[in-house]
């Protein structure tokens, strides 16, 4: 029987260290390259308190009173009873976001890595568009990529730091093009790869080929090279027209965890670094099979939630309502037991 010529496909392994993550916490790359982001940030350290209610089951959001008009022909046949406005726990910074809304009229949220893409379906517009604090603790409380995270940010790092201060980045709320903004992979201080970020075809991409590699290898060179502190990661940038000016939107650790977009890991853990020839990935054609769902649909829930989305205090209510019930069902199966 002839021998297979074909080697067998080898899984390579991504070394992450505890430092790599820690430099792509966003107050970290925010205080080097915060002159260069696209949208200014208010960075809060958070209190142990409110983490706590991150982590907790309460969805009692602050300044909103629990389940303040109950439908009297509602399908609930359970009233949950009051309870305290959870911010009375984290009061001073609950006052540091209220003060950053007179600064910025709209907001959009993260944590230190990750922001609540994942839960924005809760929000009227479905963006992280938020005009109040309590806007932004129902994203948080929401989203899975806030737990995390929380929970489990170093994963893939080679150890877990012996104390982590958690922060909430309040980013001034900007429009942007989507087919604009761009991923870009660093390895060994070298960087290999463009991907656009949104995976929908642009015919006018085609013809930004070499722009998008002078200005972002340009960036990457004067900006980011001489200060960042890890030699492999990936960063997010935003060029918009007359492409110009390229602006920092993120920075990610270079790990599996981290969407690579057009390319797969494999591909960016062997590619061989070229000076000159930078590998930039668009999308080119239609490919409604492909393409077809749309991001974090994975997250997307049934019509009854999202038309309760439309108004905040009504999917306020639903959720407190949902926590009750929950809680009601739990101690009817204890005395039960």
């Amino acid at each position: 029987m002839p021998e297979n010529s074909h080697k067998p496909a080898v899984f390579h392994d991504i070394i992450v260290s505890k430092n790599d993550i820690l430099n792509c916490s966003y107050e970290s790359w925010y205080s080097l390259f915060g002159a260069h982001a696209y949208s200014r940030a208010v960075v809060l350290p958070l209190p142990q308190e409110f983490i706590e209610y991150l982590e907790s089951d309460d969805f009692t959001i602050p300044g909103e009173k629990s389940n303040p008009n109950p439908q009297k022909d509602s399908d609930w046949d359970y009233t949950p009873p009051s309870r305290p406005d959870p911010a009375s726990r984290f009061s001073d910074l609950h006052q540091k976001i209220q003060e950053t809304f007179k600064s910025f009229k709209y907001i959009a949220p993260k944590l230190n890595w990750s922001a609540p893409q994942d839960s924005v379906w809760i929000l009227p517009g479905r963006t992280m568009k938020c005009s109040s604090p309590s806007d932004i603790y129902l994203l948080l409380k929401s989203s899975d990529y806030i737990n995390h995270d929380l929970s489990h940010a170093f994963d893939e790092a080679d150890s877990v730091p012996d104390k982590l201060q958690y922060h909430l980045i309040l980013r001034e709320w900007k429009e942007i093009n989507p087919s604009l903004e761009f991923r870009c992979f660093v390895r060994d201080r070298q960087l290999l790869a463009i991907s656009q970020r949104d995976l929908n075809y642009y015919p006018f991409l085609e013809d930004l080929h070499d722009t998008l590699i002078e200005r972002i290898a340009t960036f990457f060179d004067d900006v980011l090279l001489p200060k960042f502190g890890s030699n492999s990661f990936v960063f997010d940038v935003y060029l918009p027209k007359p492409f110009t000016k390229v602006y920092l939107v993120d920075i990610n650790p270079f790990a599996r965890k981290t969407d690579s977009l057009l390319f797969t890991w494999n591909e960016l853990a062997t590619m061989s670094p070229r000076d000159d020839d930078v590998v930039v990935r668009l999308v080119t054609q239609h490919n409604s099979g492909r393409f077809a769902t749309k991001a974090h649909s994975q997250n997307h829930v049934p019509r009854d939630v999202l038309d309760a989305s439309m108004d905040s205090s009504k999917m306020v209510e639903m959720l407190q309502n949902w926590s009750a019930m929950l809680s009601k069902e739990s101690d009817e199966t204890e005395e039960s037991d």
